[in-house]
């Protein structure tokens, strides 16, 4: 009994030891009915890995006439927003997933609509936003 308990101890230690934390993620009033997570990740003592995953999401275009694509920004305190990459974007599934390393530990997340896969800025209209804070 006494190495089972010991034996589950030290392989829930192991399976947690890269976990550091999740976050919800709610879709703005432009698309009301998406809702997903950002799940965190430690890589190294560097790096962590941000997961981004967003259900219920409807087509850019159906947002507003041109646009294409959803793009993950990362804005560290008392900075510009930065660009990390576009959501792969499933369109039957209505899903977006990124993956993305980043040596941030304190940052806002944000996913906008965008008229192309590399915009310089930020437009507007924000899908979905979050504060992320890890130690």
């Amino acid at each position: 009994m006494r190495l089972r308990l010991v034996s589950l101890i030290a392989i829930s230690m192991i399976a947690s030891c890269n976990a550091l934390a999740d976050y919800a993620l709610v879709g703005s009033a432009y698309v009301p009915a998406a809702h997903g997570e950002i799940d965190i990740e430690k890589i190294d003592r560097q790096q962590i890995l941000v997961t981004v995953i967003l259900d219920h999401l409807v087509p850019a275009e159906k947002i507003e006439l041109g646009l294409t694509h959803y793009i993950v920004w990362f804005s560290a305190p008392g900075e510009l927003p930065v660009r990390q990459q576009a959501l792969e974007y499933d369109a039957g599934a209505q899903t977006g997933r990124a993956s993305i390393p980043t040596r941030l530990r304190e940052f806002e997340l944000q996913i906008t609509a965008e008229k192309g896969d590399t915009p310089n800025q930020p437009s507007d209209l924000v899908v979905a936003s979050q504060q992320i804070r890890e130690k």
